[in-house]
């Protein structure tokens, strides 16, 4: 096995790592917002960022690995590595395995994520419409015609609370 192609296959499976650690970072995260426990999701958020940086460095010596395999190319990818490596190697086998696994883990952090900004909207939009009825004027507002508006009806969300 060339040495680049090790390191390759080194850094790919150190990502995999911090991918399945982003990972169980977001659900912890998820967790912490629907205890309502801002500190618990604070420290998650600051654990998170550690290894967003890790997983920067890892895709720019990422990216150097494969431009110095494919130096014949301007860019080439993962699979064309793999389609160029003998078929009886065990180097293609372990490539091939790895790239799968590695889109399965990235696939699954990017849709928790969608979930957990989703999650986060959600959030916000209830909280700005309970808040919304607490500013009710005192006094009866008019329209142009000079008829008095109706009330807006108050959030279920905050009448439950009451």
């Amino acid at each position: 096995m060339s040495k680049d192609l090790a390191e390759l296959l080194s850094v790919l499976e150190n990502e995999v790592l911090v991918g399945e650690e982003l990972s169980r970072n977001l659900e912890a995260q998820k967790n912490a917002i629907v205890e309502w426990d801002i500190a618990k999701l604070l420290e998650q958020i600051d654990a998170r960022e550690p290894w967003l940086r890790s997983l920067d460095q890892l895709e720019e010596k990422r990216c150097e690995i494969v431009k110095r395999i494919g130096s014949h190319s301007a860019s080439i990818t993962l699979r064309q590595i793999i389609a160029a490596l003998p078929q009886e190697g065990s180097e293609r086998v372990r490539l091939g395995q790895l790239r799968e696994h590695t889109w399965k883990v990235f696939t699954r952090v990017r849709a928790e994520e969608r979930s957990l900004h989703e999650l986060m909207r959600t959030l916000l939009a209830h909280i700005q419409q309970a808040l919304s009825s607490l500013t009710l004027p005192l006094v009866p507002v008019y329209s142009e015609n000079g008829v008095t508006l109706p009330p807006k009806t108050k959030s279920g969300l905050l009448r439950s609370k009451v």
